[in-house]
């Protein structure tokens, strides 16, 4: 059975929206999904939407995956542009990765007049970064995880999804019959984030202490 998201109410508190918003889009299960929900939110309320496409150029098949993506997108009727990067291989690389990411998001944003900028992280994501940080002996500013929103020159970051379950978010794909990307390195135990999934042992993010931890962050 299908769990249903709503996105109306999951914005409701950000306050009035502007007439043009942006999501970060990467193709995998949860952006996608983000995308389709903000689409249908944006459409109701007469709300220019985009989707951002960040190509890190860090695989040899990245910028068809990324082509593949808008084109994806384009059959649901969302508008998507592809914002190229260059991230150099070598230490922290995700964590780089992450940083030029969101620049070039704030930027593609000022550059298109959108206020808000919308990003897929879920339930799931929120407990993985209050491990890590608790992992790493942040205090209590770090231990509260993502924020829901941050305020930034160029546009609002908001993350409406972070208590949401990414099950939840796989099942507005599948309702769609849209297949997400899946990004190898999402898989990769080097990563000390992917080692901290694994542990919880609970993917879909439905489990009771994914949901505990969740409420403490």
């Amino acid at each position: 059975m299908a769990r249903p998201v709503d996105f109306a109410a999951l914005t409701a508190g950000f306050g009035p929206a502007p007439p043009v918003v942006a999501a970060g889009v990467s193709g995998g299960p949860h952006s996608l999904a983000l995308a389709l929900l903000a689409q249908e939110w944006a459409a109701a309320r007469g709300i220019r939407f985009l989707a951002l496409i960040a190509d890190h150029g860090l695989r040899p098949e990245s910028a068809a995956e990324a082509e593949h993506v808008r084109a994806m997108l384009a059959g649901q009727g969302i508008a998507a542009r592809v914002l190229a990067l260059s991230v150099a291989p070598g230490p922290a690389m995700q964590e780089r990765a992450r940083e030029a990411r969101l620049a070039a998001l704030l930027a593609a944003c000022a550059e298109e007049g959108a206020a808000w900028l919308f990003l897929g992280h879920h339930r799931l994501d929120q407990v993985e970064t209050l491990l890590f940080r608790a992992a790493r002996g942040s205090g209590e500013a770090g231990l509260a995880a993502m924020p829901g929103w941050r305020a930034m020159p160029e546009a609002l970051v908001l993350r409406p999804l972070l208590g949401t379950p990414p099950a939840a978010l796989e099942d507005v794909c599948a309702a769609a019959g849209l297949p997400p990307v899946r990004d190898p390195s999402n898989d990769n135990p080097r990563f000390a984030r992917i080692r901290t999934r694994a542990a919880l042992a609970d993917p879909g993010g439905e489990g009771e202490t994914v949901a505990a931890l969740a409420l403490a962050a």
